[in-house]
């Protein structure tokens, strides 16, 4: 990072000549006055710090890392916690950083991302699109997406072509969409959260719902009025789970390395191993 600083004063240096140069050309045809060249150099100087500032900032070691997703139970609860949140966490805590999660509908956040509010989305599956735009961590985890449909429905499983003709709900903005969307007559109806599209299955205004296994579980497990629903084997996809960070973020790499070392060291000591039966042991 010096040397590119470095790089940038000498890129700089002769914009910055060739203006005071210019000046005094005016100044000794036209009679520009010496306080206006002075204003002129003055401001450039400024331009001049605030980029080496902005580079310097970029080499500046993380020491917080914030990051935001929907509630996606049980990996993200309402209030942040889950394990997402754990292992994220930990990994980074690993690496002497501070991971803060925070918590908005997924196509929201998909937005703050955008606009720099947060410094990544933790829970992201790969797809060709994202990458254009985002770096990827290694994977930490494995998501095993099922079918699930009302019980009083006879539905044949067994596999994607099983889904011809239906109608589907899913979570707006996943990753699954594409997958999806290439299925013959199959209509996606897009909601804002599982809990939404497993109750519009159960008031019969969906003929499925997609969701990832455990968390369908968990779903059918803490919901009452979720009953009547059941999980279709066997599984319709498998992605793994990565967290992403933008290309353009000016730490965007150097977050993605640190995450994937602290992963790697939590797997080593057994932590990562005894935070997923924390959390999906009772299952």
């Amino acid at each position: 990072m010096l040397t590119y600083s470095v790089t940038l004063l000498y890129c700089c240096a002769p914009v910055y000549m060739n203006t005071v140069r210019e000046l005094r050309f005016l100044d000794y045809n036209y009679g520009v006055q010496p306080m206006r060249m002075k204003r002129e150099m003055r401001y450039l100087l400024y331009i001049a710090w605030f980029i080496f500032g902005l580079q310097e900032s970029a080499a500046q070691p993380i020491k917080t890392v914030v990051g935001g997703h929907n509630p996606w139970p049980p990996y993200i609860l309402e209030d942040g916690s889950g394990l997402v949140k754990d292992v994220v966490a930990a990994a980074f805590a690993a690496q002497d950083i501070h991971f803060e999660m925070r918590v908005a509908p997924f196509s929201r956040m998909m937005r703050l991302l955008e606009q720099g509010a947060v410094d990544v989305v933790p829970a992201l599956w790969w797809t060709a699109k994202r990458s254009n735009t985002l770096l990827f961590t290694e994977p930490y985890f494995n998501n095993e997406m099922v079918v699930v449909h009302h019980v009083d429905d006879a539905l044949s499983f067994s596999g994607a072509r099983s889904l011809r003709f239906l109608s589907m709900s899913v979570i707006r903005g996943y990753g699954y969409y594409d997958f999806l969307s290439s299925i013959e007559g199959l209509e996606l109806i897009p909601l804002s959260s599982l809990r939404a599209c497993l109750e519009l299955v159960e008031k019969r205004r969906a003929d499925v719902a997609v969701a990832d296994l455990w968390a369908a579980k968990y779903h059918l497990k803490t919901l009452p009025n979720l009953k009547k629903l059941a999980v279709l084997k066997p599984a319709l996809i498998s992605w793994p789970l990565h967290m992403g960070a933008l290309k353009t973020h000016p730490q965007g790499n150097e977050i993605i390395q640190q995450f994937n070392l602290g992963l790697a060291k939590i797997k080593r000591n057994g932590l990562y191993e005894r935070l997923i039966t924390t959390h999906f042991g009772h299952f």
